[in-house]
């Protein structure tokens, strides 16, 4: 018997599949890619994950688990290295706890932030879930896993997360932080427990399949604000993000609650190209059309009150005094039916997934599908302090070497945390366009290798760069290698998924 025969017992051959186009569809990202699957397995719980990992292990059948499939831009449902079975967990669907008083609620690798978002509106949960700027359709333990961020106070999922259930790579079970005691009552209360905490390494990691987890939820405020400013001459935006950074690091603004976008992602929000206005010329220069390419910023206030909101409001509007060309404010009673697109209240949209066909020439399809449809994404994720000094120094060579190769310079900033603040790079194409995969990755490269030189490590890599990290100055990497032999002698986890095994030398 082979190991697909095995997993056809175990699961029914409905959730092996095989098919051309199956496999097909599993092997395309938004970018080009080689590896071939040997097969998707769909396990149907927790119990089946356990046993088609153990079957992985006795014929050595490498497994590359995703939740929802939905990482466009870093990989997709693409494995990292050839001839794995990707292990689908769409099937685990359940909400398994909620509570509202405490705040929280626990979720399978299935469940997607819109699945969450309607559970809570038809409880009328006075809670949300910090969403993110991508598909609705979306795994939240996945985007957690990923350290993905969302919008919101809590929006840096991955600090807000505990009780993980997880499968390791031999089919053994844990559970971390107080979970591993029966009747612990604090598990989804407490992210450290007592002794080591192991939830980080199953982060960003191939050490373990993720079953399930505990999500902290926010209280929907008494009183909502959201507002945004322009800066039409990119030369005031290094002393607009110095004094963001001032009034996150005070309190005013909480973190994750501001942005920064340039104004070639706000166009490709809207998903099209100006084909006509530009006579089929690429790529598009505002700076040649307007003569400036402006910056917006957009931020959101949560308040106890509508006189704290008014206060705050009061302190931000005298601090960028004289910074912007214009500040604006509006307030959203949150109380009510929540309005459409509202990411800021917890309302998941795929508004800013249009932006994936910005340089294809057909309309935006009501199923909005990516790898299917040949939209160019390729991402890049880099961690900055919060200076504006250096921030705009590097945006001035990211932005060359974006237009030097043929593209439009797509940015957006996160103000994560008071410190520190996450970068978005998009580079989006048409994959149909000859040459175009090619002079993408290229221009990838390039980015990558500046970033790095300059010591601006992304902290997120998509499957296109998993081996792209300097090599570690101390042991972390042999360390990190002695944990994998253990937990995973077969190496028969996601290989080569943030394998600390292979780097690139800077120097």
């Amino acid at each position: 018997m082979d190991v697909l025969q095995a997993w056809r017992e175990l699961l029914s051959p409905e959730n092996v599949l095989t098919d051309e186009k199956t496999i097909s569809a599993v092997q395309t990202a938004t970018f080009a890619t080689t590896q071939r699957v040997l097969a998707v397995i769909r396990p149907g719980d927790r119990a089946e994950v356990q046993e088609c990992v153990k079957i992985a292990n006795q014929y050595q059948t490498p497994i590359y688990p995703v939740s929802r499939g939905k990482n466009w831009g870093l990989g997709s449902r693409v494995p990292v290295q050839d001839n794995c079975a990707v292990m689908d967990l769409s099937r685990l669907d359940r909400i398994v706890d909620y509570h509202e008083k405490l705040a929280y609620i626990t979720v399978e690798p299935g469940v997607s932030f819109q699945q969450v978002f309607a559970y809570l509106r038809d409880i009328q949960s006075n809670l949300f879930l910090s969403v993110i700027g991508g598909p609705p359709e979306a795994s939240v333990i996945a985007n957690t896993l990923e350290r993905g961020d969302g919008i919101g106070p809590l929006g840096d999922r991955v600090s807000y997360v505990c009780g993980f259930e997880v499968v390791l790579p031999t089919g053994e079970l844990i559970h971390t932080g107080f979970g591993r005691f029966a009747n612990a009552k604090t598990t989804p209360l407490s992210r450290w427990g007592v002794g080591p905490s192991l939830d980080g390494i199953f982060a960003q990691s191939n050490l373990g399949i993720v079953t399930q987890m505990t999500v902290w939820l926010t209280p929907i405020p008494k009183y909502y604000q959201f507002f945004s400013c322009i800066v039409k001459d990119s030369s005031r935006l290094e002393k607009l993000i110095d004094i963001i950074q001032q009034l996150i690091l005070q309190g005013t603004i909480k973190e994750n609650c501001f942005t920064f976008w340039n104004c070639y992602k706000v166009l490709a929000r809207e998903g099209r190209y100006p084909w006509q206005l530009l006579g089929g010329k690429t790529p598009l220069s505002i700076q040649e059309l307007k003569g400036v390419e402006p910056w917006f910023g957009s931020g959101d206030l949560y308040s106890a009150s509508r006189e704290q909101g008014l206060a705050e409001r009061q302190i931000i509007e005298e601090a960028l005094a004289g910074q912007v060309e214009q500040i604006i404010f509006s307030d959203r009673d949150p109380t009510s039916a929540p309005l459409k697109d509202n990411l800021g209240l917890g309302v998941p949209t795929d508004i800013n997934i249009k932006s994936t066909y910005w340089r294809k020439k057909i309309k935006v399809p009501t199923d909005i599908n990516p790898d299917r449809d040949a939209c160019g994404v390729l991402w890049l994720c880099p961690l900055f302090p919060f200076d504006g000094q250096s921030i705009v120094a590097a945006l001035t060579t990211i932005e060359s070497i974006i237009k030097a190769s043929g593209f439009e310079p797509n940015i957006a900033i996160s103000c994560s945390t008071s410190r520190s603040v996450k970068m978005f790079i998009a580079i989006m194409y048409d994959r149909q366009e000859p040459e175009a995969d090619s002079q993408a990755m290229a221009c990838h490269d390039r980015l990558l290798e500046f970033l790095l030189q300059e010591g601006y490590i992304p902290y997120r890599l998509g499957i296109q760069s998993m081996n792209s990290l300097p090599t570690a100055q101390d042991d972390y990497d042999q360390l990190i290698r002695n944990i994998k032999k253990q937990l995973d002698p077969y190496n028969i986890l996601a290989p080569g998924r943030y394998d600390s095994s292979h780097h690139i030398d800077l120097y």
